[in-house]
């Protein structure tokens, strides 16, 4: 029996620390791992989930850490964001091979990249009856060319307001959540139009990136929020789904979108926590590929590309989801984060394991998309190891071009290949994200240098954006 990756590697975890805190003499620490397994489904389980091949497929296509969702309704056809800009060929791609040839309504919830990214490459290949986008101004040259293609192409172009409807099938209702007319402020996000789309008695919810304010004003709103499917807003970011906003939405199946091992800690477990505390089965591109929602109007089922096991190793993906066997056991749950210990730096030397040098500051990201005082966890930087040994961590610190130290790091392993992301704000530590628990932004937006040091105060590696 193949091992899962995750429980092997917080194993890994755990035993990594004890190695440490021996070494140091400073720390004791005891504790177990329950049996860890995948749950059981119940077939008669929620009252309107079941096998069915209904005239509405809902399309929730794997674009990495970005976002692009297809629904095709007979012959009609809505595409809500085509992820980066290196997607672009992979989503045509994926809308031919499920046999689309015109898209009725396109969808941008918002322009930043990783949701209008790949758009230029469907707008060159597809002809579009309408764009819906939110509005908000962007001096993005992608925005900007995003823009000039739908005029070159005389493409009907509208700006969503909350409250408006749109007319694309009889048997389909449409209606725009947000943003509202009186927008909120300029923030990209927030703003990003969010959708709800009813086939019969069962309801899809689109958010965008949208949280936060945006949540907030929904849940204080009179339009119905409830909705079997949920496309969970954000990526699962901390500033999404809370637990006010799942509370009113209550749905029985939550699709996050996001890449595997992305540099921003997605999904947060707090967004997790509130999406299961209300009972949803969560299903995520990283870990299941393109997921595909077919609705007869009165129940849905869900099918998803690479099933709870993950592709054999060296297979290419196939976008046809329809001919994939229906899954019917949910995904593994997610992992809870393992518990955040703050470790003091010892007053004697950190012995020094594997080769430190192999180390390196693989990426950086000093200027939090938005307002830095609301996104502190937009602020981030990415360590490597680059080499083939494993390199202990402990007491190696981070610190900026004032050569003030922001950050000192926990025992820890990081292993050949692997990476781990020191983020500027709060959340759980686990083996791939590490958080400074600042309150405010600790990284100069205008330009600075990011320096990492071994635990004997070497430097290691340095980088300035």
């Amino acid at each position: 029996m193949n091992k899962n990756p995750l429980i092997t590697g917080l194993h890994r975890a755990v035993a990594a620390l004890s190695i440490i805190f021996l070494l140091l003499s400073c720390i004791a620490v005891t504790g177990c791992l329950g049996d860890l397994g995948i749950p059981g489904f119940d077939l008669k389980g929620p009252s309107q989930q079941a096998e069915n091949e209904g005239k509405l497929s809902a399309y929730f296509l794997d674009v990495g850490q970005g976002d692009s969702s297809l629904i095709i309704f007979g012959d009609k056809t809505i595409l809500i964001d085509a992820g980066e800009i290196d997607m672009g060929d992979r989503v045509v791609n994926d809308l031919k091979a499920l046999g689309v040839t015109r898209i009725d309504l396109l969808v941008a919830t918002h322009p930043h990249s990783d949701h209008i990214g790949g758009m230029q490459k469907v707008l060159e290949t597809f002809p579009v009856g309408q764009v819906l986008d939110s509005g908000i101004p962007h001096s993005s040259v992608l925005y900007e060319r995003f823009l000039e293609t739908i005029d070159k192409k005389n493409i009907p172009y509208e700006v969503a307001v909350q409250g408006d409807t749109i007319d694309l099938d009889p048997a389909l209702r449409i209606v725009v959540l947000s943003p509202p007319e009186q927008r909120f402020g300029d923030d990209l996000n927030t703003n990003s139009i969010v959708l709800r789309i009813s086939y019969g008695t069962i309801n899809f919810l689109f958010t965008g990136d949208a949280g936060g304010e945006a949540e907030t004003a929904l849940v204080k709103s009179g339009y119905a929020l409830d909705a079997q499917i949920l496309k969970v807003g954000h990526h699962g970011s901390l500033h999404s789904s809370s637990p006010a906003f799942i509370a009113r939405a209550h749905p029985e199946t939550a699709i996050i979108s996001l890449g595997q091992n992305n540099p921003y800690g997605h999904p947060h477990q707090q967004a997790v926590d509130s999406l299961t505390g209300a009972g949803a089965t969560i299903y995520r591109t990283d870990r299941d590929g393109t997921i595909l929602v077919k609705s007869d109007g009165t129940s849905y089922a869900v099918k998803t590309e690479k099933g709870p096991g993950g592709p054999a190793p060296g297979a290419t993906p196939k976008p046809q989801v329809t001919g994939s066997p229906t899954v019917i056991v949910p995904p593994l749950p997610t992992l809870p984060a393992v518990v955040n210990i703050s470790v003091p730096r010892p007053s004697i030397a950190v012995p020094q394991i594997g080769n430190a040098t192999a180390v390196v500051i693989s990426a950086t990201q000093f200027n939090a998309p938005g307002d830095d005082r609301q996104n502190v966890n937009g602020e981030w930087v990415q360590l490597a190891n680059h080499g083939d040994d494993t390199v202990l961590l402990a007491g190696w610190t981070l610190s900026d071009n004032s050569r003030s130290t922001l950050y000192t790091f926990p025992a820890m392993f990081l292993v050949p290949g692997e990476t781990v992301t020191i983020f500027s704000g709060s959340g759980m530590l686990n083996n791939t994200a590490l958080f400074m628990g600042k309150m405010e932004p600790v990284w100069g937006n205008s330009g600075d240098i990011a320096i990492l040091k071994d635990g004997n105060g070497r430097i290691i590696d340095q980088k300035s954006e």
